[in-house]
């Protein structure tokens, strides 16, 4: 029995694998529309609480319109609630960063989150890792390092902050995976997680005066466009391909994020591409090869199989 489910065993991580991908590169795409935003006078709070919000009403539409209750059990909703906080704090934290370093710095301490997701379930959860995972945890590492400059400003708390942001969406990762959301439909999720993740970017951004009211029409559309691809779609994508594949192989897949916003700079603002550019994209894209196409061995951990919290 065990030899006839492993086929179907490795097609279903191979899909999640892809819905991971999918979502990455729809993650991708946030740079070109928050400049898009930025340039008709947003900020980066006002962003992503645009983006949360939007992104809560078009998932909320569709399930209305599909007929599908919000309804979840009061465990569930505690879960909800905690990924949310986790989920809305990484990017308050990335965001706080880059008023003390440079955004190359802060990029490539947040995009180190798949080896803290490998750390911590080694930690907490005594889990084993392929010598394959290995490799491509190094292979992401190395070409996310290649992707951005760290520059010369190390600000100490503006590196904590970043690698904090990092650490909170690797907790993301492992929380999600380790839920009791596997049987709740995946834009349900989706909805209680941006609306969740609104309302607490508002609150901090309300109290710190980091909105910015005055945004023109051209911002909010952009807003609206984060909400539909890089959240409502991208967030649902990601929960749908963890569940098949596991937490580890769904951060390093995630790595396509920061090659997305790579190749949409060179493609749409004529970004030169350099050897250390290439070199790095690469190795994410080998990383990935290694991850999707090589055969499946002995079970490890985070391979998609179903490990609560509790």
């Amino acid at each position: 029995m065990r030899g006839s489910d492993s086929p179907v065993k490795e097609n279903s991580e191979r899909a999640g694998a892809l819905y991971v991908i999918a979502s990455a590169v729809l993650f991708g795409l946030m740079p070109l529309l928050a400049k898009i935003a930025y340039a008709s006078g947003a900020n980066a709070f006002t962003a992503a609480f645009g983006r949360f919000l939007t992104g809560s009403v078009m998932a909320f539409a569709y399930l209305e319109y599909k007929d599908v209750s919000l309804r979840v059990g009061r465990r569930q909703m505690g879960e909800l609630a905690f990924l949310s906080v986790f989920y809305a704090l990484t990017p308050v934290l990335l965001y706080l960063s880059y008023g003390f370093i440079g955004s190359g710095l802060a990029t490539t301490l947040h995009f180190t989150y798949p080896v803290a997701v490998m750390c911590l379930m080694g930690l907490f959860f005594r889990a084993s890792f392929t010598p394959r995972q290995v490799l491509c945890a190094a292979l992401c590492a190395a070409g996310i390092f290649l992707l951005y400059r760290p520059g010369r400003n190390a600000d100490g708390f503006g590196m904590a902050l970043a690698a904090a942001s990092g650490l909170l969406y690797a907790g993301y990762i492992i929380a999600l995976g380790r839920s009791h959301l596997r049987e709740v439909e995946i834009f349900v999720i989706t909805f209680w997680i941006s609306l969740f993740s609104a309302l607490m970017i508002g609150a901090f951004a309300a109290l710190t005066g980091g909105l910015a009211w005055s945004q023109g029409a051209a911002a909010w559309a952009a807003e609206a466009g984060l909400g539909l691809l890089a959240t409502v779609l991208a967030l649902a994508f990601f929960q749908k391909g963890l569940f098949l594949c596991g937490e580890v192989k769904a951060s390093l897949l995630s790595t396509f994020e920061p090659l997305t916003s790579i190749a949409v700079g060179l493609a749409v603002y004529g970004e030169p591409m350099t050897p250390r550019l290439a070199a790095g994209m690469a190795l994410i894209l080998l990383s990935s090869a290694l991850l999707v196409l090589g055969r499946r061995r002995a079970r490890s951990a985070g391979d998609g199989v179903k490990k609560s919290l509790s």
